[in-house]
């Protein structure tokens, strides 16, 4: 893949979150010949009745791509001088930050909604859980422990083994961001966030998205055969 940092003519999000998913058997993967009808599940060897996007393109794929955008925006104003120009630059840097800090937390809904789907709780249930949990780290310390049996910590550890990316790394640099973020938020402080945090968002959106791949496939796919 080229480097992120370069792509402007394409949607990142062509490249950063097209997954697929089998109706069947429920497992994610990236394998676009899901997309032809007929075409066996390699895991559980069930016809396809088409492709089917696992990601909804109105706010994971639209997140990844409002990032890209201001990111490029930003360094378009990289030659301005003066105040206007330094207010722009200010402004997209922490535009990416906060679609980044957002991207994760609409992951996370996405697969705790998924989880619970798969558990038969009913919508009324599922969404008293979600607004009595209403912040991702009272989701992530509370209700994911209660619905998988287990810490995210832990399960977070046991999924890094078995993939080539970092997702101790990824989750480790989400937290620093979204401190940053709720810095800035509450405390109306631009510098908190340091200069080079929008390229590194760019660069972790692949580690996070395959996380959650990963925790759909780990706590919601049906076991793959063997």
């Amino acid at each position: 893949m080229s480097d992120i940092l370069e792509i402007r003519d394409q949607p990142l999000s062509t490249l950063l979150s097209f997954f697929m998913i089998c109706p069947s058997c429920q497992i994610v993967d990236r394998d676009d010949e899901r997309i032809a009808v007929g075409y066996p599940c390699p895991n559980c060897g069930n016809p396809s009745s088409g492709g089917r996007n696992f990601f909804p393109y109105s706010s994971v794929h639209s997140l990844i791509d409002l990032m890209q955008d201001f990111f490029h925006l930003r360094r378009t104003y990289d030659d301005e001088s003066g105040p206007s120009g330094t207010r722009r630059q200010g402004n997209h840097r922490l535009a990416v930050v906060i679609a980044f800090c957002t991207l994760g937390e609409v992951l996370l809904q996405h697969f705790l909604e998924n989880l619970m789907t798969k558990m038969e709780l009913p919508q009324n249930i599922q969404e008293r859980l979600l607004d009595d949990n209403l912040y991702a780290q009272q989701r992530i310390q509370r209700l994911f422990p209660s619905l998988t049996g287990t810490k995210w910590s832990k399960t977070v550890e046991k999924l890094n083994k078995k993939v080539e990316l970092d997702y101790i790394e990824a989750v480790e640099f989400y937290k620093v961001a979204v401190e940053k973020r709720n810095y800035f938020l509450h405390r109306g402080n631009q510098w908190a966030i340091p200069q080079d945090m929008p390229e590194k968002c760019l660069r972790q959106i692949w580690s996070l998205v395959n996380l959650f791949v990963s925790l759909h496939n780990e706590f919601i796919a049906q076991t793959p055969s063997k």
